[in-house]
């Protein structure tokens, strides 16, 4: 998505001595984005089919999805620059391509903000999450994110660029400023949710050192921090005419390839116990790192279902 059409693209104003830095970066981003599409493929798989549905679990769920259909998006969209000159697509093709990218980051960002936020209430306020919390409020938040992150992604498509008609560069301008102002928030959010739970698994009950799901949102919320807010950055700065630095456009890409790519590693390797690694089946594995997560959604259906004194 881009607010100015005939504007030059970033990577023509590499000079010829990058070109092999871009090749192999290009690469790289390639190779992770297919690894990163096999990982959440199986996460996709096994939550969908396998794993207990907990509110947790069905937000894994929302992201693996955005997050392959980002790095299927990313993979295509990077080939003119990895084939400079011999492959070019169709503007409708690009736009197309960019939106489907900037959708699904907003989405998988979002997300992650959601989960971090409820895991401090369900951490905090365990008898108000076991007891009180509507049944349908995970499907709930996963549903609005998914159709305010396209209503975003649609007005920007249409006020920046010629996919829906003539573009209004004002309108352009005042929606990536309400896009900057979304991503800072969702930042604050993160980090403050984030910041709260550590504190809280240092000097909570449950012992000293992270484990289990807190472990596993720390972990993600700190993927996200270092690896995919250079992506928002990217958009932001290109969008807004601020400076890019030199080598920032195709480094942001591979950081937002390393960032949707390595979720599932992370899954897996929370999940995995020392010299079982390959022994356990990988929907054991991923039930682990749900950690006691999984035991908390299970007795709050049993609460709904009238259970909980047996739960308990």
């Amino acid at each position: 998505m881009e607010q100015k059409e005939d504007r030059q693209h970033p990577a023509s104003l590499n000079t010829q001595e990058d070109v092999a830095f871009n090749l192999v970066i290009l690469s790289l981003t390639e190779l992770l984005s297919l690894g990163g599409l096999l990982g959440n493929g199986a996460v996709l798989w096994l939550l969908s089919c396998n794993v207990y549905r907990n509110p947790f679990s069905i937000y894994l769920l929302d992201v693996a999805c955005a997050d392959l259909i980002f790095l299927g998006c990313h993979m295509v969209a990077i080939i003119p620059d990895l084939l400079p000159g011999q492959l070019n697509f169709p503007g409708v093709v690009q736009v197309s391509l960019a939106m489907l990218r900037f959708f699904c980051y907003m989405v998988g960002m979002s997300l992650l903000a959601a989960i971090s936020t409820e895991q401090c209430l369900a951490a905090f306020l365990p008898a108000w999450y076991l007891c009180r919390r509507p049944r349908y409020l995970t499907t709930c938040v996963c549903a609005l994110t998914w159709v305010l992150c396209l209503l975003l992604d649609l007005l920007l498509s249409g006020a920046c660029t010629q996919f829906f008609g003539q573009p209004s560069s004002q309108l352009c301008g005042v929606l990536w400023l309400v896009v900057a102002a979304v991503l800072a928030t969702v930042c604050s959010v993160m980090c403050v949710s984030s910041l709260v739970l550590l504190l809280w698994v240092e000097h909570g009950p449950q012992g000293h050192q992270p484990r289990g799901f807190p472990a596993l949102i720390l972990l993600a919320v700190l993927l996200f921090l270092f690896c995919g807010l250079p992506f928002g950055i990217f958009w932001l700065c290109w969008n807004l005419d601020w400076h890019i630095p030199h080598h920032f456009y195709h480094l942001s890409f591979f950081m937002a390839a390393v960032h949707s790519g390595a979720k599932p590693v992370v899954y897996f390797c929370l999940g995995s116990t020392s010299g079982r690694v390959l022994r356990d089946p990988l929907r054991l594995v991923l039930q682990r790192a749900l950690g006691d997560e999984a035991e908390l959604g299970a007795m709050r259906e049993a609460s709904h279902g009238g259970l909980v004194d047996m739960a308990v």
